[in-house]
């Protein structure tokens, strides 16, 4: 009988044979499947998936190139990595290989198959029933600009992506969940225009739970740009309000402290006491000390948060090594909602991630399938059974609901199976960070690392030695260099010759949203005298971890490194150019 691993190197060598005897010329467009490279990856889905799920074939979703360079993607670099391994350990490639292929088909079955939604849980003391994911409209939208206000001028080929991809979480998937901000540049606009072409194909204003954000501002200018998120959505009420970017004290001060003025709190439970607001809370980048102020005020029925399987520095950090753990139990406590910021790109960059994660994570599951089943195994594994209600998926296309929407309904049918390969992945994560890091740094590391927004410091040592340790430990290096990225961006609007608090309240860095400013080791700074806290025994471990992270993330390091190759990109599930990132 065939294997399913001869499929797949069959289907491959097939299709690069009908690319090299093709005559066409090289396509390289970054904004279509039309790539040479992207038809080589839907030809080598095909391929496969006429012997391995040709159910999935017959069905409408496989006109969707995107799902089929997928596909393609994933299988190349399974084949691939099972080769490279052949003659050191070929029977344990070979049964890695076997269940990662298992996986593939399994997904396209599921996705083939009509007869499931995604699961609903309470939504904590606002009794929405919730949808376990949510789309998230902050990759869809034409621009950043949030000056933008002329929809004939939006691409129209993005809007129909947007509105597509809408309709298709709703209709097909029963994600319902619609979680949009005035600060996504032309989310809202395109969005209300938007619902009024799903809602005439048949969706109804009932049928959705629609949550925006505005930030905190003064009140006038607050009042004016919530009447405008109503404006641009076209519609009468708000499901779910948040107070956007919570990040740092003086947004807490507009809430409830607002001297001289009028407290943002008061404003927005205005709007819910006319029915035009049912539910508040809030969404926060911030120090788990400042949300734990938040949760306590016992004025929010839910927050979205930052709480992930790789760790919770990926934002503001601190908390330790459980970032939000303690503030997801006193949220439970409370009997709020909780819901999970970013658990693909800030948890992880999941949809690109290295070749090494890849093959930790396999062959129980995708990296892309760990993260969100951590957190929905989360109520099952805490020791205080907390629960994580929902988590949101920024989608730039309808396959983007793909991968998420296939891990929760495994989740929804076979949990304790799930929760077995969750554990599985969990242990060997855990075993790859001791062998290679070292057991007592991987309990200590953190320690006496100070934060730079209780410390006023300059420096978010424990964000950077973080960083460290996941490119070591796991080849995270993309995901990595993005965090550092803010430290570099935030360095380039420092004026050394302020202190601290004044370049922050120069307003030229997001300091809330992730505070820091890169380390370059040509600036006269003295890093050690920093550690005054580290235990003596980890001090130059720290340092040699500082310099780390920038020679391998800042663009500002010189440094000439080489790249091994476990830390490469096995595949990247994003077939095109995301419409805002295009420029």
């Amino acid at each position: 009988m065939t294997s399913l691993s001869e499929w797949a190197r069959t289907a491959i060598a097939d299709a690069e044979d009908e690319k090299e005897k093709s005559s066409l010329p090289e396509i390289a467009d970054p904004h279509s499947n039309m790539s040479t490279a992207n038809q080589l990856s839907i030809s080598i889905a095909r391929k496969f998936l006429e012997k391995a799920s040709p159910t999935f074939l017959e069905h409408k979703l496989s006109s969707d190139d995107d799902r089929l360079v997928k596909v393609g993607r994933s299988l190349a670099d399974l084949v691939a990595s099972a080769d490279k391994n052949q003659s050191q350990q070929k029977s344990l490639g070979e049964e890695i290989l076997k269940h990662a292929l298992l996986n593939v088909v399994d997904q396209c079955e599921i996705l083939a198959s009509n007869d499931m939604k995604v699961p609903k849980v309470r939504f904590g003391k606002t009794g929405i029933d919730m949808p376990v994911l949510t789309l998230g409209c902050m990759r869809f939208q034409h621009t950043w600009d949030g000056t933008f206000a002329d929809f004939d001028k939006v691409n129209q080929e993005g809007q129909k992506n947007l509105t597509e991809t809408i309709y298709h979480a709703v209709k097909n998937l029963g994600i319902n969940h619609i979680e949009t901000a005035r600060g996504y540049g032309s989310s809202e606009l395109q969005i209300g225009h938007a619902f009024k072409e799903i809602f005439a194909r048949g969706i109804k204003r009932e049928d959705l739970i629609v949550q925006t954000k505005v930030n905190s501002m003064p009140a006038k200018n607050f009042r004016e740009t919530l009447e405008k998120s109503f404006q641009l959505l076209g519609l009468d009420y708000i499901d779910l309000f948040s107070f956007h970017g919570v990040n740092m004290d003086y947004a807490y001060d507009l809430m409830f402290n607002n001297k001289g003025d009028e407290n943002l709190m008061d404003i927005v439970n205005e709007y819910k006491a006319k029915g035009k607001i049912k539910h508040i809370g809030f969404s926060t980048h911030g120090q788990p000390e400042l949300i734990k102020r938040c949760i306590e005020s016992n004025q929010f029925e839910y927050a979205n948060i930052h709480y992930h399987a790789f760790g919770s520095y990926t934002a503001s950090g601190g908390g330790e090594c459980g970032g939000n753990l303690d503030n997801v139990r006193l949220m439970k406590e409370k009997d709020m909602g909780v819901f999970i910021i970013s658990p693909y790109d800030k948890g992880g960059r999941l949809y690109a991630p290295s070749k090494k994660l890849r093959s930790l994570t396999l062959p129980d599951l995708e990296p892309i399938q760990y993260g969100p089943l951590w957190c929905m195994s989360h109520e099952y594994m805490d020791e205080e059974n907390a629960p994580l209600h929902t988590m949101t998926i920024g989608a730039a296309r309808p396959s983007d609901l793909d991968e998420p929407f296939v891990t929760a309904c495994m989740f929804a049918k076979r949990r304790e199976e799930m929760l077995g390969k969750v554990r599985n992945v969990a242990t060997r994560l855990r075993n790859a960070e001791i062998d290679i890091l070292g057991e007592e740094w991987v309990q200590n590391w953190h320690k006496g690392l100070r934060n730079c927004l209780t410390e006023d410091d300059a420096y978010e040592l424990g964000q950077i030695v973080w960083c460290h340790n996941l490119i070591k430990a796991f080849g995270m290096l993309d995901y990595a260099k993005d965090r550092y990225a803010m430290f570099d961006k935030n360095f380039n609007g420092w004026d050394f010759k302020l202190s601290n608090k004044e370049n922050v309240k120069k307003g030229l860095i997001p300091w809330g949203y992730c505070p820091g400013i890169a380390t370059p080791n040509d600036i006269g700074v003295d890093y050690a005298a920093l550690l005054l806290d580290v235990p003596d025994e980890q001090k130059a471990k720290v340092l040699d971890a500082i310099h780390f992270t920038y020679s391998y993330c800042s663009k500002k390091s010189t440094a000439n490194l080489p790249i091994p190759e476990e830390w490469e990109c096995a595949y990247d599930m994003r077939p095109w150019t995301a419409f805002p990132e295009r420029g």
